[in-house]
């Protein structure tokens, strides 16, 4: 292709929107399409004209008296355009003076790029290319032959004659085409509406009618009166946002049918894809999503529930060893209370002692007194029933820590957002999982100062369970597990990372799959990760995974620190 011929189709978006321009300034938008596309299928026409003329000659074609213009590879546009205007009732007035705008768009573009303008190869001493001339001589004559080609066309005697029967023929095939759009318009399932700039109700179609009155047919309120037009009855304030912003948006909303009913949908605002002006407004199509809503919260309660039943598995795995750490304390707790009977009773009888030598007060009592404390040990069960006593206590705060924190883990999840510091969620489940891990890996904490985050707690807890879980069995021998966090200050970051086995390449990508497990036949059901990918998305966050097989895993989630409404 010639190099101008490139450097036209290269700037057919600027022609275009530079006739538009043209045309709306002068009024000739009252009678073109008003869509885009047909104004750029008419430029690329035009450019394949110039393109044609430049395949067969780089030097600008002048006119002649006795040309056959209807015979010109550069014409043939313009006998086209003639016959379909023409059929459409244009007057040929009206057409070359359009006509006119478009040569004056390719010549514009011509002038204000003539300094980059490829140049035509070989002008000859006559045709010397000054300033672009010779591009801009032959859009000039392009042009001209368009132009005379297509009076030629018009002026025919038997297009004259025919012109009465082209305009009735192709006015039965407007109104087909009209009644073709319109049948569907009334046939789509979801209501639009078209409103004006007073906000009312210009065209609806069935779908909509039919929320505004539920005797509506098809094509009433179409065949109705400008006069029965009524204002559009919903989302008033987010029409009204809409208008001041003119940007393309949607919401959703409740709104009560005339029976009473209410139903939720999708709103959609769009301005009229309108480039010619002529119609202004608003579309609005309001897409019934009450079915889809209901299947959602009916989903939620689902994904509720399997989060319990997911938490209680967890807690199931865990119970051994959840009980190992409460018998510990326990069994100490209950031997110290064991020692501490047997101190008490020998108190008991060393004050009885005490109490009838102190009413008899002789010398002889005194002595045997002093025997019966240093028989009794009463200055050793003094100072160990103390320690006793500090011990138990120890034990019993431990027990009542590990007891909350499963309370805590196992509550059923409230429906509300909470301010909460990771960090001391974190080492809640730690103490959850301790057992789990103390066995075969040492555990170190990294924890940043973060802020307080929006989210779901018990939620969050069971992802950082399922990590620590997951690391824990990951060891082969003993192993080491690393939790750290930290922020950049739009987000709060946590990492789990073990020195274990490391997960294979190939099956790495498959990790976040629900019932996708690598571990043996009883010792997971696949849906740890799974159900934490899903609560971290739910977060507006992401979970991402760095393995290497033999060395180790690192799960990162990342999590807003404020979640948008």
């Amino acid at each position: 292709m010639h190099p101008f011929a490139v450097f036209l189709k290269k700037h057919e978006l600027w022609l275009m929107r530079r006739v538009r321009d043209y045309a709306l300034e002068r009024g000739y938008t009252r009678y073109t399409s008003t869509l885009e596309e047909a104004w750029r299928i008419s430029i690329v026409g035009l450019t394949d004209s110039i393109a044609a003329g430049l395949a067969i000659s780089e030097k600008p074609w002048e006119l002649g008296p006795d040309e056959d213009f209807a015979a010109d590879p550069m014409a043939a546009f313009g006998v086209l355009e003639a016959r379909k205007h023409r059929s459409r009732g244009v007057t040929l007035e009206m057409f070359m003076g359009l006509m006119k705008y478009y040569r004056q768009a390719y010549l514009d573009l011509v002038r204000m790029s003539s300094p980059f303008l490829p140049t035509f190869p070989d002008p000859g001493a006559e045709d010397t290319d000054r300033d672009g001339e010779l591009p801009a001589r032959f859009i000039e004559r392009v042009f001209d032959r368009i132009e005379i080609a297509f009076c030629a066309e018009w002026s025919r005697r038997e297009t004259v004659n025919s012109a009465i029967d082209e305009l009735q023929t192709t006015n039965r095939l407007i109104t087909n085409e009209k009644n073709k759009f319109l049948t569907i318009f009334e046939s789509l399932p979801t209501a639009v509406f078209l409103l004006d700039d007073n906000r009312r109700i210009v065209h609806m179609n069935l779908a909509g009618a039919q929320m505004i009155n539920p005797a509506a047919t098809v094509g009433s309120h179409y065949y109705s009166s400008p006069a029965e037009r009524i204002p559009f009855p919903w989302l008033a304030d987010e029409l009204s946002r809409f208008l001041e912003n003119a940007m393309e948006t949607e919401y959703e909303h409740l709104i009560e049918l005339p029976d009473g009913n209410k139903c939720q949908v999708l709103a959609r605002f769009r301005p009229m894809q309108d480039i010619s002006l002529n119609f202004p407004g608003t579309v609005v199509i309001l897409r019934d999503i009450t079915e889809r809503k209901r299947a959602e919260e009916e989903l939620k309660q689902v994904q509720s529930h399997m989060l319990q039943q997911e938490k209680m598995a967890s807690i199931g795995q865990l119970a051994a060893g959840v009980a190992h750490e409460i018998n510990n304390p326990i069994g100490f707790i209950s031997s110290n209370l064991a020692s501490l009977q047997r101190y008490v009773d020998r108190l008991v009888e060393f004050i009885a002692a005490e109490d009838r030598a102190v009413t008899h007060a002789d010398c002889l009592d005194a002595e045997q007194l002093r025997h019966l404390r240093q028989k009794l040990r009463i200055d050793y069960i003094t100072d160990d029933a103390r320690q006793l006593i500090i011990e138990s206590l120890d034990g019993a705060d431990r027990v009542r820590r590990i007891v909350q924190d499963l309370k805590s883990f196992s509550r059923a999840e409230r429906h509300e957002n909470t301010l909460v510091n990771l960090n001391e969620a974190l080492e809640t489940t730690i103490n959850i999982a301790w057992n789990e891990i103390k066995y075969v890996a040492g555990l170190s904490r990294e924890f940043g100062a973060i802020p307080l985050i929006e989210c779901f707690p018990q939620q969050l807890n069971q992802v950082f369970l399922n990590l620590l879980v997951n690391a824990a069995q990951a060891m082969e021998g003993q192993g080491h597990i690393t939790v750290r966090t930290w922020s950049d200050g739009n987000s709060v970051f946590v990492a789990v990372a073990d020195t274990g086995k490391g997960i294979p390449a190939e099956v790495l990508p498959r990790i976040f799959e629900p019932f996708f497990t690598t571990k043996e036949v009883g010792k997971g059901t696949g849906l740890g990760l799974s159900i934490s990918y899903g609560i971290v998305k739910n977060h507006g966050g992401e979970i991402n995974v760095q393995s290497t097989a033999g060395k180790g895993s690192t799960f990162i989630v990342a999590l807003p620190i404020s979640r948008g409404k």
